[in-house]
């Protein structure tokens, strides 16, 4: 193996176990039968711009969705694969880095793939919600490539796949996607922008270029 896994129970875990409950209040049991729970609702569900009917918006000032919506999903699949990458790649980063660097990257990533992603939909007037942590797993999954490149991974749980190649084949699919627009609920430029600051992020604060350690480096110490 990579690394020794630690069966204690760290931030990885945690955020996964917020996201499963908001999920289960939230999309399980939805109630917005009243005004006090549509508010809340609406308020805390979904990043919204320029949303027809809707008091809170990014545009309005609401941005604490930016941070809110990286812990909703919008359903059953939706969730299990953002949380089950989320386990896979980010707890051998957890260990490698601490509880606190991995929660400020994870959180860091998110929020700025997400301030990113409104600056998007509002230049181009998208009246669009966004909702979900894909921002910041598509950055947990560079930087998994870049410190385990040569790792076998299981695409889809059958397909074998190196670590780097699946974060190559990611980032073309998700930039094929946004481009020619299919699959167009989806917010793919999301993930891109989850990928790009993954990338400032470990160059800046961890001296690592990600890209660099999967593709160019001279060593290869994992098996």
């Amino acid at each position: 193996m990579y690394y020794q896994r630690n069966n204690r129970i760290g931030v990885t875990e945690i955020i996964i176990g917020i996201n499963a409950v908001v999920f289960f209040i939230f999309y399980l049991f939805p109630n917005y039968n009243s005004i006090f729970s549509l508010n809340i609702g609406t308020s805390f569900d979904f990043m919204n711009m320029y949303g027809i009917q809707i008091t809170y918006t990014i545009n309005n000032g609401a941005f604490w969705q930016l941070l809110t919506s990286i812990f909703m999903h919008g359903g059953i699949m939706h969730i299990f694969f953002n949380m089950f990458a989320l386990y896979i790649f980010g707890k051998p980063l957890e260990e490698k880095w601490g509880k606190a660097k991995f929660l400020s990257f994870y959180l860091t990533i998110g929020i700025l793939a997400n301030i990113a992603s409104v600056a998007f939909f509002i230049l181009t007037k998208h009246p669009v919600s966004l909702i979900g942590a894909s921002g910041a797993i598509y950055g947990v999954l560079l930087a998994f490539g870049g410190y385990y490149p040569e790792v076998i991974l299981l695409l889809f749980f059958v397909i074998p796949i190196k670590a780097k190649w699946a974060v190559v084949l990611m980032a073309v699919l998700s930039l094929f996607f946004q481009v020619s627009n299919r699959m167009g609920n989806i917010a793919h430029i999301t993930h891109l922008f989850g990928f790009l600051f993954a990338y400032l992020y470990l160059l800046i604060f961890f001296r690592m270029d990600a890209i660099k350690e999967m593709f160019f480096r001279n060593r290869n110490y994992y098996y």
